[in-house]
C-alpha cells in the first residue's frame, strides 16, 4: 500500500460512525471506520486495519504479519491524500465504496501468504485516493469474504477539507497565493490532516485545470526560484488530454504541480497564472548521509552522493561548501569537528563567514561504524 507522502500521526477513538453497529470508530489520516463486534483495529504505518483475527502491533509497518484463516477477512484502506489528475485510476466514487468479484486480483500480494486472495479497489471519495485492499484469506467462500468486508467498508467516511475561497482576486494559506487573473477561478482546501499535502489549490480557467499540492516532506525535487513556467518538456507523454507536471521546492517547502490542458498551447496562460505564484520562505531540515543542518526558507542544498558526500549551500548571495574528509585526508580549508566526523569548509564570500556559522551550528553528524 504505496503512499504520495509522509503521514501525519494517529488516533484511535470512541464513536460510532453513522449507520454503523455500536463499536468502536478508528480515526486517522484523514478516515474513519467503525468495527464491529469482536473486530480488532490498528491503525499505522499509513493504513487503517480491521479484521475479526487478532492485529499484531507489528502490522502497523508489515501488513503481511497478520494471518487470516479461511472464514476471516482483513482490510486495509489508505488514504493517498487529495486527488491529482495524473492518477485517472482513482475515478470518482460515492459512499459506501463496495468490492466485487469484479476487484479481485488474478494472484497473490507481495508480503503477504501465498495462498490467500485478494480484492482491491481504487477510488476517488469526497476528493481523496482511497486504496482499499481485503484479504480474504485462503480459499475463500468469496461472496460471504466479500459481503463481510462490504458491511464494514460501508462504515468507512473522509473526513472533510476546509474550503478557503478567494478574496480580492487572490487565494492565499499559510503563506502560499495565488493571483486570479481575469477568467480563472478557484479554491484552497486544507486537509482533516496532513496524511497527504498541507493544502491543494486548484485554479480553472475553460479547460485548463491546475492542482498544486503543498507535500508534507521536507523539500523534495529540484529547486526553483519563483516566477516558476511551464515547457512542453513538462507534459505527460502518454497522458491524454495533455497534462504537464512538475514536483519542486522552494522556499524550504515541496510542491507536486499538474495541470490539465486542452493542447499543449495552452502553457501560456497557464504559465501567466503561475507568475502570480508566491510562497513565504520558512526553515527547514536537510537529512541525507547521516547528516542533518537546519536551513533558512531561502536556502537550498545541492548534493554530490558518494561515501563521503559534498554539500553545496546556496543561501542568498552565499555559498558554503561542506565536504566530508575521509580518515587522514587534511584540509586547506577551514576544519570543522562533529562526533559523527571531520568536514572542511570553505564560503564564499569570506564576508558570510558569520551566516555560515549560524547555519553549520546545526550540523549533526552520526558516528560512522
Amino acid at each position: 500500500m504505496k503512499r504520495l507522502a509522509l503521514l501525519a500521526a494517529f488516533t484511535l477513538v470512541a464513536g460510532t460512525a453513522a449507520g454503523a453497529a455500536p463499536g468502536r470508530s478508528l480515526r486517522g489520516d484523514g478516515l474513519t471506520l467503525s468495527l464491529p463486534a469482536g473486530w480488532h483495529g490498528l491503525v499505522g504505518g499509513g493504513v487503517v486495519q480491521v479484521a475479526d483475527v487478532p492485529l499484531p502491533r507489528r502490522a502497523r509497518t508489515s501488513e503481511g504479519l497478520v494471518r487470516v484463516g479461511r472464514g476471516h477477512v482483513h482490510l486495509m484502506v489508505s488514504n493517498g491524500g487529495p486527488w491529482v489528475p495524473y492518477l485517472p485510476q482513482f475515478r470518482p466514487a460515492r459512499g459506501p465504496l463496495v468490492l466485487t468479484r469484479a476487484d479481485l486480483l488474478p494472484g497473490g500480494m507481495e508480503g503477504f501468504s501465498g495462498d490467500d486472495r485478494f480484492a482491491r479497489l481504487d477510488a476517488r471519495l469526497g476528493g481523496d485516493m482511497v486504496d482499499v485492499l481485503a484479504d480474504l484469506g485462503p480459499n475463500p467462500d468469496v461472496g460471504a469474504a466479500l459481503g463481510k468486508a462490504n458491511a464494514v467498508l460501508a462504515t468507512l467516511r473522509v473526513l472533510p477539507s476546509r474550503v478557503l475561497r478567494s478574496r480580492n482576486g487572490r487565494l492565499a494559506a499559510d503563506g502560499v497565493s495565488v493571483h486570479l487573473l481575469p477568467g480563472w477561478s478557484g479554491r484552497i482546501e486544507v486537509p482533516a490532516g496532513r496524511y497527504g499535502a498541507r493544502m491543494v489549490l486548484r485554479a480553472a480557467r475553460g479547460g485548463v485545470h491546475l492542482t498544486l499540492l503543498e507535500l508534507t516532506e521536507t523539500p523534495v525535487g529540484d529547486h526553483l526560484d519563483l516566477p516558476l513556467a511551464l515547457t512542453s518538456r513538462t507534459v505527460l507523454a502518454s497522458s491524454t488530454p495533455p497534462i504537464a507536471r512538475r514536483v519542486f521546492s522552494t522556499g524550504g517547502r515541496s510542491f507536486d504541480l499538474s495541470a490539465t490542458l486542452r493542447t499543449p498551447s495552452d502553457l501560456p496562460q497557464l504559465n501567466r497564472l503561475l507568475a502570480t505564484l508566491t510562497v513565504v520562505p520558512r526553515p527547514w531540515t536537510y537529512r541525507c548521509c547521516d547528516l542533518s543542518l537546519r536551513l533558512p526558507g531561502t536556502w537550498h542544498v545541492a548534493l554530490r552522493p558518494r561515501l563521503y558526500p559534498v554539500l553545496k549551500l546556496y543561501g542568498p548571495g552565499i555559498l558554503v561548501v561542506l565536504t566530508e574528509l575521509r580518515p587522514g585526508q587534511r584540509t586547506s580549508g577551514r576544519l570543522l569537528r562533529r562526533a559523527g566526523g571531520r568536514f572542511s569548509v570553505e564560503v564564499r564570500p569570506s564576508s558570510a563567514l558569520p551566516k555560515a556559522d549560524a547555519v553549520l551550528a546545526t550540523l549533526r553528524a552520526r558516528p560512522r561504524t
